[in-house]
């Protein structure tokens, strides 16, 4: 909180790192120009021209040029495996992003207004919803359940308890997470707060 009670925050990553398959000019543009160079990529397949590629690239890469496979083998289109592992991911500079803020790196941090959970859920919760008070969005974000994914240790798409959206990164005793959450209503007033 700065002097004024407003909550700010600092990213302390310094790029992006995001799953490959589906990505693409038509669903995360923005991504797709951040990476377009000084790019690390895992499990992708490679195109006979130094490229990469996988599932969703099919209108941007031309696969007459010749696929290897994330495992080394010859692959194309139809052949029934997927190219690219589906947890394959990039990683790439934050500065290269054509649309960061100017202010990315202040250490002041930047304002928060609103605060996101990301959950994946395709069906039976709404995309966004507000909630009615700190402690609320506390209890809403505790509660989540998300849909696995092909980074989770469960296969298949189950539904699970997921707080927060974020419990494959808890680094510490979730009844600690959570009252850190709770605590913060306590450090400014509700005016301040997302």
């Amino acid at each position: 909180f700065d002097e004024n009670g407003v909550l700010r925050a600092i990213n302390p990553e310094n790029g992006f790192f995001g799953v490959a398959p589906g990505t693409s000019t038509a669903t995360n543009p923005m991504a797709m120009e951040t990476i377009f160079s000084n790019t690390l990529f895992t499990n992708v397949a490679k195109t006979g021209d130094g490229g990469v590629y996988w599932e969703g690239l099919e209108k941007e890469v031309d696969t007459s040029v010749g696929i290897v496979d994330w495992h080394g083998d010859p692959w194309t289109p139809g052949s029934g495996a997927p190219s690219a592992h589906p947890n394959s991911r990039f990683c790439a500079p934050a500065g290269q992003c054509p649309i960061i803020d100017p202010q990315w790196e202040s250490p002041e941090g930047v304002p928060i207004s609103a605060i996101l959970f990301g959950g994946r859920r395709p069906l039976g919760v709404p995309l966004v919803y507000e909630t009615f008070s700190w402690q609320h969005g506390v209890f809403v974000g505790a509660s989540m359940r998300s849909e696995s994914t092909a980074a989770a240790e469960h296969k298949g798409k189950v539904i699970m308890h997921d707080p927060f959206a974020m419990r494959p990164f808890f680094g510490y005793n979730f009844g600690h997470y959570l009252s850190h959450w709770l605590s913060m209503a306590e450090r400014s007033n509700a005016a301040n707060l997302p």
